[in-house]
């Protein structure tokens, strides 16, 4: 190989003990780096609660979004529920007076033959 493409030729000769110190310590710092990320892969504790803590934050968007879901039918329901007996009012304020008559009697009726039978056993 020739020197001017050979990477791991040693530095030269001619660099100051401030420039060989510099290097050291950059060396260093790669090289905690490199110890810190190998640390990080083989901390199987870490990875665990890190992958813990990415399954609980999808959990909780999870249930927000079911939540909203939920309010959402729920209000729709409600509203259908309104509409619904707005239509019935009106049906039976539009309803001839003897068929009114009827439809409010007709509960009643029931309600008084339920307690007959009753009391009858």
């Amino acid at each position: 190989m020739s020197e001017a493409t050979d990477d791991t030729r040693p530095p030269a000769d001619d660099r100051t003990v401030d420039e060989i110190e510099a290097d050291i310590a950059e060396t260093r710092n790669r090289l905690a780096d490199s110890v810190d990320a190998l640390a990080a892969k083989v901390d199987v504790k870490a990875q665990a609660k890190e992958k813990v803590g990415e399954v609980k934050a999808q959990a909780k968007d999870k249930v927000g979004e079911a939540t909203a879901r939920a309010k959402d039918k729920t209000d729709q329901a409600k509203e259908q529920v309104v509409v619904t007996s707005r239509t019935l009012v009106d049906r039976f304020k539009a309803a001839s007076r003897p068929v009114q008559v009827a439809i409010a009697a007709a509960p009643l009726a029931l309600l008084i033959l339920i307690i007959v039978r009753r009391t009858n056993r």
